[in-house]
């Protein structure tokens, strides 16, 4: 009998240090699992902010994007009086090379030449002048619309 009591005994202190042992193990898996969802709480936190961050750049991005939209709008009349000087700029020398041709072959105007030079370009400046007046006035009737 003493012997079934020792062995009993054994399995006593056994059966002990193993819950002893799952007991530390259960401890430690806690404290992990604790840290884990600390982790976790300062991910989220972390990503709201990176979330919040990311709807302000989008905002921006899109005030951003309007204002370029406007200020190609504006630019508009500008290029509208720039086409406007290059057409009549076309015109005033097509206009001077046929007129330039014409006084060459005529001998009586030879010595007229200077001052009919200085008539042309004097048509030529009116003539951009207008043009650019003219464009002028469309750009600034394209920004009274907005």
């Amino acid at each position: 009998m003493p012997f079934i009591s020792i062995a009993t005994f054994i399995v006593t202190i056994g059966f002990a240090l193993v819950c002893i042992y799952i007991a530390r193990l259960l401890l430690r898996v806690a404290g992990l699992i604790k840290s884990i969802g600390q982790t976790i709480d300062e991910v989220e936190r972390q990503l709201d902010h990176t979330v919040l961050e990311a709807e302000q750049l989008i905002l921006g991005i899109e005030r951003t994007a309007t204002d370029v939209g406007e200020k190609l709008q504006a630019t508009t009349g500008i290029f509208t009086s720039v086409q406007e000087v290059g057409k009549a700029t076309s015109l005033m020398s097509e206009e001077f090379k046929n007129r330039t041709k014409s006084y060459g072959q005529d001998r009586e105007l030879l010595g007229t030449k200077p001052f009919i030079r200085s008539i042309q370009w004097g048509e030529y400046a009116s003539v951009l002048f207008k043009a650019w007046h003219r464009g002028k006035k469309v750009g600034l009737q394209t920004k009274q619309q907005k």
